[in-house]
């Protein structure tokens, strides 16, 4: 939660330096075409370029939020995610008029649009755990408690996604000086591909209160013994899915002012936040043991309407055009 919080902290932020008006080259309707190339000078040339292309290579780290994994038993959850994608960025402009002159003058918005591909892989699991459901109907209509135990449980999945960024930048690109920037968007993604593994047993029997009976390894009843956990369950994911992204950062150009070159590409660093609209998983059906903490022969850390929160860095080229 420190990392999430200072993220935030560092993306307000941002937010409120990418509104500061950073001094930027503007083009005149008047255009000295007789000097030299040689004799143009930073301050007669375009600082901010009016398209970009942006190559992004960022890394994060995914949580799973749904109502089966906040249980506390859920032990070494540990997971990564990686993504690539190429952005085609536009920056606004605007004329006004200055001393009888047509100016052309960046705003402080941009728009963006891109392809990408996401990857995240995500395990966890646990070594004990019991339950004790009351009132439960058996498979004969009868009223009994039911008792169940688990052991070794594990689960890991990895999901890869195709995605179509779009976004507003608020921020001026300087090819000459330092500048920050935030972006507020959206990021459809199409599930291209999934795998999922598993492990665990469990054990369930059957207290009859009224006949003072415990039933055991009745499969009729659904009571077994040590058996497998899971049985090649599949996880019903949704095949599209719609995030909301913020991003922040800032960009620093390789230009040399004392040369009089402005640079042609620039180095941005960034902290991106993303978190699935929709959710990542389609509805499950009821196990066995309706009300249990588990979902015996289903995966749990996708079901019940799971999202996906992440947080992480980006480090991206920027190639002014």
């Amino acid at each position: 939660m420190k990392r999430i919080s200072f993220l935030l902290v560092f993306l307000c932020t941002l937010s409120t330096y990418a509104q500061i008006d950073v001094q930027n080259n503007v083009v005149t309707g008047k255009v000295d075409t007789t000097r030299e190339v040689q004799n143009i000078t930073l301050k007669s040339r375009v600082r901010v370029p009016a398209n970009a292309w942006i190559f992004n290579l960022g890394y994060n780290n995914p949580w799973i939020t749904n109502s089966l994994t906040k249980n506390d038993f859920w032990k070494s959850k540990s997971g990564f995610g990686a993504d690539f994608s190429v952005q085609y960025r536009k920056q606004f402009f605007k004329k006004v008029i200055e001393n009888n002159d047509v100016i052309t003058k960046p705003t402080v918005v941009g728009f963006g649009v891109g392809l990408g591909v996401t990857v995240f892989h995500k395990t966890a699991g646990f070594e004990n755990y019991s339950e004790t459901l009351p009132d439960f109907t058996d498979a004969d209509n009868a009223l009994c408690y039911i008792s169940l135990t688990y052991k070794d449980v594990k689960e890991a999945f990895t999901l890869t996604y195709l995605d179509l960024p779009l976004y507003l930048e608020f921020g001026k690109l300087s090819r000459i000086k330092t500048s920050a920037y935030i972006n507020l968007g959206v990021k459809a993604s199409l599930l291209v591909s999934k795998t999922y593994k598993n492990n665990g047993i469990y054990t369930s029997t059957g207290y009859y209160e009224d006949t003072d009976v415990r039933l055991s390894d009745i499969p009729e009843l659904n009571y077994f013994s040590g058996v497998l956990f899971y049985k090649n369950p599949q996880p019903d994911l949704s095949p599209f899915v719609l995030w909301g992204v913020i991003s922040g950062g800032v960009n620093f150009p390789f230009s040399s002012i004392e040369n009089n070159k402005i640079a042609k590409w620039i180095l941005r660093i960034s902290g991106k936040l993303e978190y699935s609209i929709l959710p990542v998983n389609k509805a499950l059906e009821e196990t066995y043991f309706k009300g249990s903490a588990l979902r015996i022969n289903q995966i749990n850390m996708l079901s019940n309407k799971s999202r996906i929160f992440t947080a992480g860095v980006t480090l991206s080229f920027i190639y002014c055009m």
